[in-house]
């Protein structure tokens, strides 16, 4: 028996929030919707490796046993797939890390044919790079792929404990790394991102920590040691790093998420092993863009994706003597309010909200007290809302933007329909499993 395509792919009509303890009710971690399923159609997926949300929002999926790439809209809709199995160009054998350049480019990491292909945003494949070798600019088992904000591609080589950085156009740059234990070496590198200093921060998955580098390749500091405390880890695989450089962690064998400061200071950490919402069996990959933070869930053949936000106004990881620009709710309901918090040294803040259509809905210029200014607003339209803030003091100006994304309104469903559609989804996605 397969399991029902209407059942496995699952629009959470209930929030459900799983803080952490240790958060301290600081954070909310609220559970948006699910993609889920166990077979080869559309929508579903066959252990699920890596993911990334691109710049309309999308989620863009590796499915690793279905050698294919699986691209959603941002409320978890299919659009399409590409890929079939295959060494032939566009083809793949068990893709795993996947990331976008700012063209709007899809990068992947194809593990097992070796390489690193390139496709547009629609899924055409532009070109490819690397073959199997142990010499520079060729892999043996490439996991992970990030991009800087150069578009430099930079690649877990996994099995030869190094670090291997590209141009765009695939041309081998430099290399860093080499097996051991000491800072800078590594026991099989798997997830890669980047932050907004071009640092680059690698999951050391066999030496359970976590290491952070310059943009050449240098050594700066790493955290974490092996173990099931705050800030331990069990083979942590994906790296993600938010708009604020806090640095998010799939803690794989601890069947957790974790959040980290841009300097490696644990925040806080939620989920735990098991099968039900928010919960995960061995998450491999993150993704985060704005407050959507993505998790593939991989041993529960699924993706889940959260809403990251503060309770009473706490920001999340924002750099001191920066100006910056923050929406504490991100991603609402039609009808909901997003207050959008900006920290500088300025004098004025002349809040611009733009609505899907363009058209500026509500313009403000608020003083700034004590570095801080904010302003609110209810949206009254689906789609991405854009928001920018000019900064003055009379002589000088300076801008920031950030943006917002309204989802339908949808009825609350009652808890015990939540849980039967959660135990409908478990036991159909086991029987699948069983063919």
């Amino acid at each position: 028996m397969q399991p029902s395509p209407f059942l496995l792919i699952i629009v959470m009509l209930v929030s459900i929030s799983i803080v952490d303890a240790y958060a301290e009710n600081r954070y909310n971690i609220n559970l948006l919707k699910i993609l889920t399923g166990y077979n080869d159609s559309d929508g579903m997926f066959n252990t699920p490796y890596g993911a990334v949300i691109d710049s309309n929002g999308r989620i863009i999926v590796t499915d690793n046993l279905n050698n294919r790439i699986q691209v959603f809209d941002s409320n978890g809709n299919f659009l399409f797939k590409f890929g079939i199995p295959g060494y032939d160009p566009g083809g793949f054998t068990h893709p795993s890390g996947v990331t976008v350049n700012s063209n709007g480019d899809i990068i992947v990491a194809d593990l097992h044919n070796y390489r690193v292909q390139v496709f547009d945003r629609n899924g055409v494949y532009k070109f490819q790079f690397g073959k199997p070798s142990s010499y520079d600019g060729q892999f043996t088992y490439p996991i992970s792929v990030a991009v800087d904000s150069k578009d430099r591609i930079i690649v877990t080589d996994t099995y030869m404990h190094r670090i291997q950085v590209f141009d765009s156009n695939g041309n081998f740059l430099f290399k860093f790394g080499k097996e051991g234990s000491g800072d800078g070496e590594f026991s099989f590198p798997t997830g890669v991102a980047v932050d907004s200093k071009d640092r680059i921060i690698v999951a050391d998955v066999w030496n359970n920590r976590i290491q952070v580098f310059d943009s050449n390749g240098n050594f700066l500091f790493k955290f974490g040691k092996e173990g099931s405390g705050d800030g331990e880890f069990m083979f942590p695989n994906g790296v993600a790093v938010d708009g604020y450089g806090n640095i998010i962690v799939a803690d794989t064998f601890n069947n957790r998420i974790q959040v980290f400061d841009s300097n490696g200071n644990f925040l806080f950490k939620f989920g735990k092993e098991g099968s039900g919402d928010g919960e995960f069996s061995f998450p491999t990959g993150v993704a985060v863009r704005d407050d959507m933070l993505v998790v593939v869930d991989t041993g529960n053949n699924r993706v889940q994706v959260f809403k990251i936000s503060s309770t009473e106004g706490i920001e999340l990881g924002r750099d001191e003597g920066k100006p910056s620009l923050q929406l504490l709710n991100g991603t609402v309901d039609v009808g909901q309010s997003i207050r959008a918090v900006v920290h500088s040294s300025m004098n004025t803040a002349r809040f611009i909200w733009i609505g899907p259509d363009g058209s500026i809905v509500r313009e403000v210029t608020k003083d700034i007290s004590n570095g801080k200014a904010e302003d609110e607003f209810i949206p009254s339209m689906e789609g991405v809302w854009n928001v920018e803030v000019e900064l003055s003091n009379g002589s000088n100006v300076e801008r920031l933007n950030a943006t917002a994304r309204v989802i339908p309104e949808f009825p609350l469903a009652p808890p015990i329909l939540a849980g039967l559609i959660a135990m409908i989804l478990l036991f159909t996605a086991r029987l699948g499993r069983k063919d």
